[in-house]
């Protein structure tokens, strides 16, 4: 019969995966205890070469990147620990100009940073960048 097609054959691929893998969510989890941020570089957060892991100072503090517009809320979903973000922004290079016109500057309330995640394009209040980088010295 030619109107009959045989069944083609669909080359074959591997099931989907269960669900997240064990890594995956041991990090979930450290970010939702405020160790890890989402910060791929994250340096406070445990490491698998710590058997145990020692709890450094501003562990627990995170902090999300805010419109420049002075709004409030967030420009992304992301959330750093404010020495991950500050040692970002000097990878990234941006982070320089703000030590050396800091007297420039004067009292100015916010600093311009990116997401290294996303790359959105926002602020955090100078404080948190002064112990940021205090923390990451």
């Amino acid at each position: 019969n030619p109107n009959v097609n045989p069944r083609e054959k669909r080359p074959w691929t591997p099931p989907p995966a269960p669900g997240p893998s064990l890594r995956q969510r041991v990090e979930a989890r450290e970010r939702d205890a405020g160790l890890r941020c989402d910060d791929v570089t994250c340096g406070i957060g445990p490491s698998d070469e710590d058997p145990v892991p020692e709890l450094l100072p501003g562990v627990g503090k995170m902090i999300h990147i805010r419109p420049r517009e002075h709004g409030d809320g967030a420009v992304c979903a992301h959330k750093f620990h404010p020495a991950c973000l500050v040692v970002s922004e000097r990878v990234a290079g941006w982070g320089q100009e703000i030590e050396e016109d800091k007297e420039e500057m004067g009292e100015e309330a916010e600093v311009g940073v990116g997401c290294p995640v996303c790359r959105a394009v926002g602020v955090i209040p100078r404080e948190e960048w002064e112990e940021g980088a205090s923390a990451s010295a």
